[in-house]
């Protein structure tokens, strides 16, 4: 059986709300002291809170998240790229989670909680609750696990 993808997809920019209500509101100070003392010079400060939103906009753009039938690839990086890849029957556990603001915009979290040693962690979040990530991945978590043959076993 061929490797399909099923979902790809990035974090929404309303992950970045807050950085920049606070970079435009730095940018309206700096612009009120530079115009009320007539510095004109302090208006190049301007740069810092424009390349910070910049920066922080380009982070979530540049992350990519792939659900295939049998793995998951997270691709980070602007220039230059790194990929981490989990196989779906390695996926311990699956945890949906809808902070208020997210919920109020109709976001959620997807954390997928792995027994893979580079990447235990992977949290797909501020995407569409629309999609249903989280019942896409469970579904196919289960495929993949039936079709190797494996358990998840808990040793206490």
């Amino acid at each position: 059986m061929a490797e399909e993808t099923l979902w790809t997809g990035s974090s929404s920019q309303l992950k970045n709300l807050g950085a920049f209500a606070g970079a435009t509101l730095a940018g309206l100070i700096i612009a009120v002291i530079a115009i009320y003392f007539k510095i004109h010079l302090l208006l190049l400060l301007l740069l810092i809170p424009t390349l910070y939103v910049l920066w922080k906009w380009l982070k979530v753009r540049a992350r990519e998240f792939r659900l295939t039938t049998e793995r998951i690839l997270v691709t980070d990086g602007l220039f230059s790229k790194t990929t981490d890849s989990t196989e779906l029957y390695r996926v311990k556990d699956l945890r949906m989670t809808q902070p208020f603001v997210s919920r109020l915009m109709g976001l959620e979290n997807v954390e997928l909680i792995t027994s893979d040693k580079s990447s235990p962690d992977i949290v797909i979040d501020f995407i569409p609750r629309s999609i249903q990530l989280g019942d896409k991945c469970r579904n196919q978590i289960e495929a993949c696990r039936q079709a190797k043959g494996t358990r998840e076993v808990e040793i206490e």
